[in-house]
């Protein structure tokens, strides 16, 4: 028996979520999955209905996942681009509701790869609360859970942590404002991985289970039975996902820094992945015992 409910991004196959992509919905299933995680940046392309048939004649959950760009940072110098960035976030909240999703989660808070002069003073920190707010506010009345994911200093400037994370949701003070770990950001950031799942348990919405170098999970140097440990001791029964890149394109090598092969193919990290993480699942979750 799983604790856990398993997704995988979509990202391990295509670079570009379209129509033409919703076969990987039967693939997903056909591998094992229980979720597909459907990525929003090019909103203009996604087809919430055809999803929502095709998941639901396959049945296969789904949950969703955006970067903000320049073009919709919270965090940006003017009041028209924040503005754009709540809009934004407010159809990527209208798309995961009507796939049938409730989980939005990712780098909702500020430009995905922004650099600034200098150290971020408090109010980067409040335009992006101000606008997760407001973005909060709406996704309430659609069911929405927001998820504000931690990544690199190479990916932002503002919210690295765990611990900034969970700093981030309570300047927001909206209920349904959650935090989003992911392993090959906390491979960089943190400095173990126990303390910080253990913190985020309460508010945890999504776990992207990825390995150091973003390959397939166990074959690097993240510590999988800490995080384990300290999911089955926090009584975590959530989403968890693979979030690995094999096959990637030439058009988003340069996003990914992936240059080289990590598996022989995105199938073969997932398959494996999927083995060795519901192995160590199993011990953790027995150990811990019933909750």
């Amino acid at each position: 028996m799983s604790h856990l409910r398993y997704a995988v991004h979509a990202y391990a196959w295509t670079t570009s979520w379209s129509n033409d992509t919703l076969d990987l919905i039967d693939h997903t299933r056909s591998l094992g999955f229980d979720l597909i995680e459907i990525p929003l940046m090019e909103i203009e392309k996604i087809d919430p209905p055809a999803i929502r048939h095709r998941l639901e004649t396959v049945g296969l959950g789904v949950c969703t996942s955006t970067a903000c760009s320049e073009a919709t940072d919270l965090t940006g110098e003017t009041p028209d681009i924040r503005q754009s960035g709540v809009d934004y976030l407010k159809r990527c909240v209208d798309a995961t509701a009507e796939m049938g999703a409730t989980t939005l989660s990712g780098v909702l808070y500020s430009a995905i790869g922004r650099k600034i002069d200098g150290m971020p003073d408090e109010s980067y920190w409040e335009r992006a609360a101000e606008g997760l707010r407001t973005v909060a506010e709406y996704a309430a009345t659609r069911g929405i859970t927001l998820g504000i994911e931690p990544i690199n200093r190479y990916e932002t400037f503002l919210v690295n942590t765990c611990a900034q994370a969970l700093r981030l949701r309570d300047m927001t003070g909206a209920p349904n404002v959650g935090v989003h770990l992911d392993a090959y950001h906390m491979n960089i950031e943190e400095t173990e991985f126990y303390e910080p799942t253990r913190a985020a348990i309460d508010s945890l919405c999504h776990y992207h289970l990825s390995e150091s170098h973003r390959g397939t999970p166990g074959t690097g140097t993240v510590n999988w039975r800490e995080i384990m440990r300290a999911l089955a001791e926090g009584g975590y029964k959530g989403v968890v996902g693979l979030e690995s890149f094999s096959q990637v394109s030439d058009a988003m090598r340069a996003a990914t820094c992936i240059w080289r092969e990590l598996a022989p193919s995105s199938d073969h990290l997932l398959v494996h992945g999927l083995d060795f993480l519901r192995t160590l699942e199993q011990e953790a979750y027995q150990t811990a015992g019933p909750r």
